[in-house]
């Protein structure tokens, strides 16, 4: 009996990217022996409530979602929340691939599908944010809510360039979270423009945010800004870009396997928090680790000489 695959795709993501590829990815899938079957989103959420209505382990031997780290998301919490133990490889086509980037996954459609039969299926980490899913960052303060409000046109016309100019928007008006943040081992408390909380390396296309994060160690790799002023933001991105910046003392670098994050100022709805670029949970945040949760394909690791 043919094994059988599933295409969940979000049309719109990555200047429409996927339309171009769908016929080679039907072709391989039916050399590596699969018989496929499509699902085109329509919405968002759309993708999540396909997966629980339809897919079954016994109907479904391996899912491909195409999209940037919002339709990835999507995927992974319709999995998640219908308990759904099934290989998943990741194409990423959308205009932000920061889980992609950071696991090694290729941006090359043919380089993608090849893990089907070169790589290496392995089971990830997961974090789980109150009752949100995340595979690679759940983040609050300052940019936390571009992702949510940039426009589809500028996306469209400038791609990730879009999420940048909105950030600099931000970045003139922003006032501080009064925060507390909470692990088993320590106790912080102040004034925080950005927390970032990382099972994968890096958001926003900066991959050397969390360098030494790895999404099967069973921890969070956190960075927490602190408060500070208009004008040191260009200095600390440069560090940012150089993967200096954990050694600046407005950075507090965190890793743990929970933590419980309260924001004490009164104008709560001002400070997003966001998931995977999609719209997080409200505080308190009880943010967890959830090992081996999700089989993806990976590529092969080297072997050390």
């Amino acid at each position: 009996m043919k094994r059988k695959a599933v295409l969940l795709y979000n049309p719109k993501a990555g200047h429409r990217a996927i339309i171009t590829h769908l016929d080679y990815i039907a072709k391989k899938m039916q050399q590596f022996g699969y018989e496929l079957s499509l699902y085109r989103s329509m919405a968002p959420g759309d993708i999540k409530s396909y997966i629980k209505e339809n897919i079954t382990v016994d109907n479904t031997q391996l899912i491909l979602i195409s999209g940037g780290d919002g339709t990835v998301n999507d995927c992974i919490t319709g999995m998640l929340e219908k308990g759904l133990d099934i290989p998943l490889l990741i194409l990423p086509l959308g205009t932000s691939n920061d889980f992609a980037n950071s696991a090694g996954i290729p941006m090359g459609i043919k380089e993608c599908l090849a893990l089907v039969e070169e790589g290496e299926l392995s089971y990830i980490d997961v974090g789980k944010a109150n009752e949100k899913y995340f595979i690679n960052v759940c983040n609050m303060g300052l940019f936390s809510g571009v992702s949510h409000t940039v426009d589809l046109e500028m996306k469209k016309k400038f791609g990730r360039l879009a999420y940048y100019v909105k950030g600099f928007e931000e970045i003139q008006n922003y006032q501080a979270m009064d925060m507390t943040i909470t692990t088993d081992k320590e106790i912080l408390k102040g004034k925080y423009i950005l927390v970032l909380v990382f099972n994968g390396k890096g958001a926003g296309g900066l991959l050397k945010l969390a360098q030494e994060a790895e999404i099967t160690d069973g921890v969070f790799n956190m960075v927490c800004i602190k408060d500070i002023g208009f004008f040191d933001v260009p200095g600390l991105f440069l560090k940012v870009l150089q993967g200096e910046h954990l050694k600046d003392s407005k950075v507090d670098y965190i890793t743990t396997d929970k933590v419980t994050i309260e924001c004490h100022n009164q104008e709560q709805k001002h400070f997003v928090t966001d998931v995977d670029g999609e719209e997080g949970p409200s505080f308190p945040m009880k943010i967890e680790v959830l090992s081996n949760k999700l089989r993806i394909f990976l590529p092969k690791k080297e072997e050390e000489a």
